[in-house]
């Protein structure tokens, strides 16, 4: 096994109940399928994707004959499907056996997972859902998401895949398997299939080529992140996040027109995803329209009410709308969401002094 990176985070895994995963699970009798074989996965999305890109496709959770052979060393043995799971699950995060430890940042398939010692909540998930089913278990994806992370603040917004669990049915009913192991405050629990999944794989690569290289002070390569974000939306074309995400990847790479495409998918797609009306304000603020990109922030705010910035782009375009007493009102908004926010404090300050409320004005400029 390769030596562990100093900043490798162990987290405890959870293998708890889960009551939600019941009543979603029995809805899996329906025509809908949820799971597939590798083979079956490429095959079903084959005709969703361009020739070109085709060839790329890979399948998060697919086990090579070595690995099945070691899970079932681990944990095949076992006489129930309760045992069975939870021998998995310890053998995975064991540092006797599998040894595989919870990182961030690091979308990679099961064999890549199992080789670097490491992996994201979707990695180690696709590592066990792979494994569990060659072990015979009934095991699915469950989107556990409980927000959406804006990780851009003045540009168009970037937003990742929440959160990604495993649910594997045993003999003691549902049980969830989460290797990030809180679980309380997760806004929904929906089991998805193999399909989605695949998508989210692609977004989640296409995220954290941008956040990796951000946080590295490295340029982003944007047409790598681009075709993982048309990756995931060919794959499902009604993913409003990558959809989103695409349309910020055009928008980086100057193609502002396929960018409001992207954007307006998104929003057609979910009408409670705040980030592409953001973005969409964002687009109409540098077409030099701020009557729309007013539009948009307010639609995004309507949404996403404690975001600091889209209450200071809506001031920003308030501003060059000429409502100078609407902007102040935004500009005031943003900096009691975010008191260390300093664009909006200066911009507040020259709202004030356009107005003649000098001390005002002043005031702003040297509140800490």
């Amino acid at each position: 096994m390769i030596p562990r990176e100093p900043l490798l985070t162990k987290v405890p895994v959870r293998f708890a109940t889960l009551a939600v995963a019941v009543a979603v699970g029995t809805g899996c009798a329906s025509a809908d399928r949820v799971a597939f074989s590798p083979h079956e996965l490429r095959s079903a999305v084959a005709n969703r994707i361009p020739a070109a890109q085709a060839g790329q496709i890979v399948v998060p959770y697919e086990a090579t004959p070595e690995m099945v052979a070691l899970a079932r060393e681990y944990a095949g043995g076992e006489s129930s499907d309760y045992a069975r799971a939870d021998a998995l699950v310890r053998a995975i995060t064991a540092s006797h056996q599998f040894d595989v430890q919870w990182v961030p940042v690091a979308t990679t398939v099961a064999a890549e997972t199992l080789t670097n010692g490491h992996g994201n909540c979707l990695s180690m998930t696709s590592l066990f859902v792979g494994l569990a089913r060659e072990l015979g278990l009934t095991a699915f994806y469950i989107d556990a998401s409980d927000r959406i992370n804006d990780v851009q603040r003045d540009s168009e917004l970037i937003v990742d895949t929440g959160h990604i669990a495993a649910s594997v049915r045993t003999e003691r009913g549902w049980r969830l398997v989460d290797f990030t192991g809180g679980i309380s405050d997760y806004r929904t629990f929906r089991m998805i299939d193999d399909i989605e999944a695949l998508a989210h794989f692609y977004n989640n690569r296409g995220y954290e080529q941008i956040s990796l290289a951000s946080n590295e002070g490295r340029e982003v390569d944007w047409t790598d992140a681009l075709n993982d974000f048309q990756l995931a939306t060919y794959i499902k074309s009604d993913f409003a996040r990558a959809q989103n995400n695409l349309g910020v990847a055009h928008a980086r790479l100057g193609d502002d027109d396929a960018a409001k495409i992207a954007y307006t998918l998104a929003v057609r797609t979910d009408e409670d995803f705040a980030a592409p009306r953001h973005n969409l304000g964002n687009l109409s603020l540098r077409r030099e329209d701020p009557s729309t990109a007013a539009y948009w922030y307010t639609l995004a705010i309507k949404l996403q009410k404690d975001n600091p910035y889209a209450h200071y782009h809506l001031g920003i375009a308030l501003s060059q709308a000429g409502d100078i007493e609407g902007s102040i009102k935004a500009f005031e908004k943003a900096i009691a969401l975010k008191r260390d926010y300093a664009e909006p404090r200066v911009l507040l300050a020259a709202a004030f002094r356009r107005q003649g409320r000098m001390e005002e004005a002043e005031r702003v400029r040297t509140r800490q």
